[in-house]
């Protein structure tokens, strides 16, 4: 009934991790200190996890300093912003983004558009979500330049984002390895792409290179060991996190995404312990608190794991799971305030199609003694997925309280047919 934890790879968070930068105009800044601040934020390829936090730092002092042009402003905010996705940061990212994209709306010609700008204002709207007038900029700036291969990355990490397109996305990023054959970032993000297909051959030969170019880097160790959980082989996964953390202990994704498979394996201290960490070394990123109150719920720790979802919640929130799974928290809890009954209907807002709201929503109803409301969105879920265990054993005991005896046994024998420990997942907490 509680939503599992998420294992993330940076690769697939938000802005996309390409080459960029700019080159200063020369003797524009006053000072050398001003100067260098400006080329630490945005000199190079966009920032990345391992540099993300120090170029937010340079970005943040550079545009303090006030010596800017409005270009310069622009490119600072927008190379922020990436920096600011790579941690999980998407309220203060969503800002950078938005005043970004400001200039470039004003600035852009749209008789004589040039290229990089045009490139600058899609990874801009690819930040915002704004997937269609991203995808408009980066074929425009392919058409100007066909051989500018940041906007093949650019426009194929969009693809596969936002709109799951992982057929089309692995086209651009096969034209990106055409004209740069060692990018990393195009061998991480096609590898991820066929994982997403079920290709885990292709994918792991692509990872495979990556770790190879880069031995000593933790990003494709991490999206390595993300497909490995894929395929279903998370003892490989583990060992992808462990070799990352040998690198850096501090990363926080792996850290994060081996707290997920040792969650999922119910070893909740060691998850705990993990993302301890991970939220120590980055505690911009929603995903690792969801995660933490995922297991401190597991443990019966019903406080700590709502203050989790609330800190979650403040960082984004748009995350249907952590509304749901504080809702459930409160509920279980004795907290079942109207705000708290909000939580589950506000996740529903946000994934109306998935039967864990459902089933989440039906278990709430059932604690309250509303039999008939559990039994209306057990039946959602069900019409979902109709071998959904913990849909039907909760559908069982709502009828059993009305008394449709043949239905609830019907109900409940299917249920431990296809999961024999239904029942006490229902019995601990206090629902039989």
């Amino acid at each position: 009934m509680i939503s599992r934890p998420i294992a993330i790879a940076l690769v697939i968070a938000g802005a996309v991790v390409i080459g960029g930068g700019a080159v200063l105009v020369a003797g524009h800044l006053a000072a050398p200190s001003a100067e260098q601040t400006y080329h630490a934020c945005i000199d190079g390829l966009w920032p990345d996890e391992d540099d993300a936090r120090p170029r937010v730092d340079a970005c943040s002092k550079a545009l303090q300093m006030r010596w800017l042009r409005p270009d310069e402003v622009a490119l600072a905010r927008l190379t922020r912003g990436v920096a600011r996705t790579m941690l999980g940061s998407t309220i203060a990212s969503f800002e950078d983004y938005r005043e970004a994209l400001k200039h470039y709306d004003g600035a852009i010609d749209p008789t004589h558009p040039d290229a990089a700008a045009l490139f600058r204002r899609a990874t801009a709207e690819h930040g915002l979500g704004l997937t269609d007038r991203a995808l408009a900029d980066f074929d425009k700036a392919i058409g100007l330049d066909p051989k500018n291969h940041m906007a093949y990355l650019g426009r194929g990490a969009l693809l596969a984002q936002r709109t799951r397109n992982y057929r089309r996305a692995i086209g651009d990023f096969d034209r990106t390895l055409q004209l740069e054959p060692r990018n990393l970032t195009a061998l991480i993000a096609r590898g991820d792409a066929y994982s997403q297909l079920g290709e885990f051959g292709r994918a792991l030969d692509d990872l495979d290179r990556a770790v190879a170019l880069e031995p000593k880097h933790t990003h494709p160790l991490v999206v390595r060991g993300l497909v490995h959980s894929r395929e279903g082989k998370p003892q490989l996964a583990m060992q992808d996190y462990d070799a990352a953390l040998r690198l850096n202990d501090q990363e926080p994704f792996a850290l994060m995404n081996r707290a997920a498979l040792n969650a999922g394996d119910g070893k909740h201290g060691l998850a705990i312990r993990d993302l301890d960490a991970s939220i120590a070394a980055n505690d911009k990123n929603a995903l690792a608190f969801y995660n933490r109150g995922y297991a401190h719920f597991s443990l019966g720790e019903y406080a700590a794991a709502i203050a989790d979802y609330d800190a979650a919640l403040k960082l984004d929130n748009d995350m249907g799971l952590a509304h749901l799974n504080r809702c459930l928290s409160r509920v279980i809890a004795g907290d079942a305030g109207q705000d708290a009954l909000a939580g589950c209907d506000t996740a529903l807002k946000l994934m109306p199609l998935s039967p864990d709201v459902r089933e989440t929503r039906g278990f709430v109803f059932l604690k309250q003694g509303q039999s008939h409301k559990a039994i209306e969105e057990y039946n959602a879920a069900l019409a979902i997925n109709a071998n959904r265990a913990q849909a039907l054993y909760g559908r069982a005991l709502a009828e059993c309280r009305l008394n449709r005896t043949d239905d609830c046994k019907q109900d409940k024998a299917a249920a431990l047919a296809i999961d024999a420990d239904v029942e006490r997942q229902f019995k601990r907490h206090g629902v039989d």
